[in-house]
């Protein structure tokens, strides 16, 4: 057998694997019958909606962002100590990146003159 024949077969019967094939698939809230959705949107329609993410992941774009590490270091900070905190606030947890990074961007596009102040005051 050759190197790369047992690299092939050693990655094929993986346990890991194994557990990934016998995970059980999603389900979406569309295969749910109505009326155990009917429920849930009479009683509080403005929380359901928290309860998943802002928009699938499929309709995300990957870009990379390049801030400087004290930058970074700070928002962090704020996004543990203050933006999670109000969220939570609200009920909402485990809130994927790519929500923050929305509206991060959304902020920037509502302010696009303070970005302006903000990219010439790091050149000075």
């Amino acid at each position: 057998m050759s190197e790369q024949d047992a690299e092939e077969t050693n990655t094929i019967d993986t346990p890991e694997r194994d557990r990934q094939d016998s995970a059980p698939e999603p389900t979406s809230d569309l295969e749910q019958s109505p009326d155990s959705t009917t429920d849930a949107t009479e009683d509080n329609s403005s929380t359901s909606s928290l309860e998943h993410p802002a928009f699938p992941f499929e309709d995300s774009k990957q870009e990379a962002i390049y801030p400087t590490v004290e930058t970074l270091t700070e928002f962090d900070d704020t996004l543990d100590f203050e933006v999670k905190r109000r969220l939570r606030d609200e009920g909402l947890r485990d809130v994927p990146k790519r929500e923050y990074h929305e509206a991060l961007l959304q902020l920037a596009i509502e302010q696009p003159e303070r970005l302006a102040e903000l990219i010439i005051e790091n050149r000075r």
